[in-house]
């Protein structure tokens, strides 16, 4: 603690009070001062004693491990001013909980501008000679540790909540809302949750996550950090890119297990109790739990994009980049490295070990892709006659196209109601233009035309009815057609859609003899060729 002044007393002090409130101290039974308490306590001080109160300094919600505060920064712009001489507060742990941060305040900073600090509780007076002086760093070690403390009771509380399935993120993710009976409880947000499983089937169907964002934008959908801007006023956020979709976005929603209804939590995690910036979370200790709330998207159809996410390489629109059937399922033999893609000057494209071609730690392992991809093709169609009776296949597709309900009699069931819907229209028609010439009453019209209307209500439903089944019908047929063709086309197998192959294939390896090791999900046998 710095010297004694001796001619403190004849000072004129122009006191600036500082007053902090955390969010743990809040919660925390034993802490029960507000900030306008301190403040009024601190005030009829300064007035008991007949000092100058030039302003009142207060940060309510920030942490004490933590001197970036907003009125703590302007407080020290008013002493670098020479506005204030004398700082009080109602305790040491107010001015700060870090000991080495709060130290260099009182041991340096306060001494080299001549400014006296009381911490009226703690009896700590820098301008007197006491006991409790001389206590103020182990004051400031014992905040510290209770800092810590607190840090560690909320970090432990956190995580017993996540593990239990409790939401516990100040926001919930895009396609969900928290419940209104319970915070730590996701509902689906209607107005979203179809857009979230749109993207899902879209990329299952092909779309790479660029085309998808794009798409998003092309309907004009606000992006999640947009959309949230929307329904939360208060909500600030400096990366909303004025409502635009991108790829990174589409990537953390299809990464997310949220909308399979799991919860994974702890993703991210602050350095330390002092430091607050946020660091990423190893995968394998993410806190995931199943089942928590409604899903948005089936499980299976999560897993699929999952699958394909690990392998796809679909271009970007507009690109002359080459879409490889093989890409993320080809792997070198030798030393287990990926196979990556390389063009001749020729124009034809070969698959190398990526290991060589970066480092020059292996050897090529080149292979001719249009020659792999016709191996490949090969060798799934011999394997799929090994396991599949092509006429039993196509018998069973045979009858399940011959099972379906047929829809001969709607056509004609269609013309006879539209037929008869014409005909009451000219009856109305006509008994209208007898109630003109006076051949019937109003009241007969009403009565006359009533039984018509109701006939003719119960047709235009009936239209609309087989309508329906017609378009149906012809659905039914397409589908029918289309189950034909997929047995056929699986029994040929002239081609296979990029998104199928990850469904089959665990992965393929090319070794330096240009054998080939297709690894099939569906059983264990290994062949090379």
């Amino acid at each position: 603690m710095y010297a004694l002044k001796d001619n403190y007393r004849e000072t004129i002090f122009n006191v600036g009070i500082y007053a902090r409130l955390s969010k743990e101290d809040e919660q925390n039974i034993e802490v029960s001062e507000s900030i306008s308490n301190q403040i009024d306590y601190l005030t009829q001080y300064v007035v008991e004693q007949g000092w100058n109160l030039v302003d009142v300094f207060s940060d309510d919600g920030y942490t004490g491990t933590n001197f970036n505060r907003p009125d703590f920064n302007r407080m020290l712009q008013a002493i670098e001013e020479g506005k204030i001489n004398l700082v009080i507060t109602k305790d040491l742990s107010r001015l700060g909980r870090d000991y080495i941060d709060t130290g260099h305040y009182l041991e340096r900073y306060f001494p080299l501008h001549n400014v006296r600090y009381i911490a009226v509780n703690d009896g700590i007076d820098t301008y007197e000679n006491s006991t409790s002086n001389e206590m103020s760093p182990f004051r400031s070690v014992f905040n510290d540790y209770y800092a810590r403390d607190i840090s560690k009771k909320v970090r432990t509380s956190m995580g017993v909540k996540a593990r239990r399935g409790q939401f516990i993120g100040s926001h919930a993710p895009y396609g969900y809302l928290k419940s209104p009976a319970d915070k730590n409880k996701l509902v689906v947000d209607r107005n979203v949750a179809p857009i979230v499983l749109q993207m899902f089937e879209s990329y299952l169907a092909g779309d790479g996550i660029t085309r998808i964002a794009h798409t998003l934008n092309d309907q004009e959908i606000p992006s999640p950090v947009f959309y949230k801007m929307q329904i939360y006023p208060n909500y600030k956020n400096a990366k909303s890119k004025f409502g635009k979709w991108t790829a990174e976005g589409v990537k953390s929603i299809l990464q997310n297990p949220v909308y399979a209804g799991c919860l994974a939590q702890h993703k991210q995690a602050v350095i330390s109790y002092k430091v607050k910036k946020l660091k990423a979370v190893p995968k394998e200790k993410w806190i995931i739990v199943e089942g928590c709330h409604e899903a948005i998207v089936s499980k299976e159809m999560f897993d699929q994009v999952q699958d394909l996410m690990k392998v796809r390489n679909v271009p970007y629109p507009n690109s002359s980049k080459k879409d490889h059937l093989l890409v993320g399922l080809l792997f070198c033999k030798d030393c287990g490295h990926r196979m990556t893609f390389t063009k001749t000057q020729k124009g034809e494209w070969y698959c190398i070990c990526a290991n060589y071609k970066r480092f020059k730690s292996c050897t090529r392992h080149s292979y001719l892709e249009s020659d792999l991809d016709n191996y490949v093709l090969d060798h799934l169609r011999k394997t799929i006659a090994a396991f599949v009776d092509r006429e039993e296949l196509l018998k069973k597709a045979r009858e399940a196209v011959s099972k379906k309900p047929k829809v001969d009699r709607t056509e004609q069931e269609l013309k006879d109601a539209e037929k008869r819907i014409e005909e009451i229209k000219r009856a109305i028609k006509s008994l209208y233009e007898d109630k003109l010439k006076g051949i019937l009453s109003e009241q007969d019209f009403i009565d006359l035309s009533q039984g018509y209307t109701k006939e003719r209500d119960t047709l235009t439903a009936k239209v609309e009815r087989l309508k329906e089944k017609e378009l149906a019908g012809q659905q039914q047929e397409d589908a029918d057609q289309k189950l034909l063709r997929l047995a056929q086309g699986l029994l040929e197998l002239t081609s296979i859609p990029k998104t199928v192959l990850p469904q089959l294939i665990e992965r393929i390896e090319v070794s330096e003899d240009k054998k080939i090791y297709i690894h099939y999900k569906f059983r264990e046998p290994v062949f090379h060729g």
